[in-house]
């Protein structure tokens, strides 16, 4: 199967998805790890630029930019989610919050997924995260920050933003998981999720 770890800049995404591999790996499930955006492959340096030295980007280009890592994982997507759990630590479930706060309507974003047959993950596990406490924790961090992660404003739409993708559950089924408790108590809540709620797959 194919999940998806998502939520606001400062929610815990990076955290809770290597804490879940630890999980999984002391349970013996066999599991597969990505994470978005990669700086490190084909167009992952023209978003850090755009992210880290403030290089303009149009809406339309940040969207295609992103897009194109999706595409290029499609293929290890559809092997390794048949005998494996694949964790994606963001995802184009991203794209569809932070892309449509930049002008590219979600009508646009589903038809061109569909139409270039983006992978769809099984589900999205949506990290809840009050914007304040998110926005505490992501300065309390000692790493550089992004144009976005700087951002207050910025934060607070894109949590607007998922809240509607979560209730409309846009595009795949999303989960709303409370992002504001201890790491090994969210990461248990989306471990027994997971266990409990793919009957079909054979994860032990």
């Amino acid at each position: 199967m194919f999940i998806v770890i998502e939520g606001i800049d400062g929610a815990g995404c990076e955290t809770q998805a290597v804490s879940l591999q630890k999980w999984l790996k002391n349970n013996n499930l066999s599991f597969s790890f990505i994470k978005y955006p990669n700086y490190e492959a084909n167009v992952g340096k023209f978003i850090r630029e755009f992210l880290y030295n403030n290089k303009n980007l149009s809406p339309q280009m940040q969207f295609l930019l992103y897009s194109l890592q999706f595409l290029s994982d499609r293929e290890f997507i559809q092997k390794e989610r048949k005998n494996k759990i694949v964790i994606a630590d963001r995802y184009f479930s991203s794209t569809l919050c932070f892309q449509v706060l930049e002008g590219v309507t979600l009508e646009k974003q589903l038809r061109f997924a569909l139409d270039f047959g983006i992978e769809v993950p099984d589900v999205v596990f949506y990290l809840n995260v009050n914007p304040d406490t998110a926005i505490k924790r992501k300065f309390g961090e000692q790493k550089e920050k992004n144009r976005r992660e700087k951002d207050f404003d910025f934060i607070r739409k894109t949590y607007a933003q998922y809240q509607k993708l979560v209730k409309d559950q846009v595009w795949t089924k999303w989960i709303n998981i409370d992002g504001e408790k201890g790491v090994d108590e969210v990461t248990k809540d989306i471990y027994n999720i997971l266990i409990n709620t793919d009957k079909k797959a054979d994860l032990r």
